[in-house]
């Protein structure tokens, strides 16, 4: 998968629309258009690091797919995994989160 992919499946990924990546990114829709379209190119380091923070993932996987922490697909695995639980269980996950980080 390459830069462009990552990109374009990410975008997907949050729900936002592609006017609304490059908005909260500071640059322009026809930028994106240009990173996800047929005759992509790769965006400068400052417009990457833009684009990772608005779609939350690393600048890292976005750029190369590989990231030292949990990948992005370990993510989404996860959050596909947790949205068929019932109800009773999906609080009992949350609950279980919340305890692990009280002591912080």
């Amino acid at each position: 998968m390459d830069f462009r992919t990552r990109l374009r499946d990410q975008i997907k990924f949050t729900g936002l629309l592609d006017k609304e990546v490059a908005e909260k990114a500071g640059i322009t829709k026809h930028a994106i258009d240009t990173y996800v379209g047929s005759r992509a190119c790769m965006p400068s380091a400052d417009i990457a690091v833009r684009l990772a923070k608005v779609l939350g993932v690393s600048v890292e996987w976005l750029v190369t797919g590989e990231d030292a922490s949990i990948s992005q697909n370990d993510i989404q695995t996860l959050i596909h995994y947790f949205s068929r639980l019932n109800e009773h269980d999906k609080k009992m996950i949350l609950l279980l989160a919340k305890n692990m980080f009280e002591d912080e």
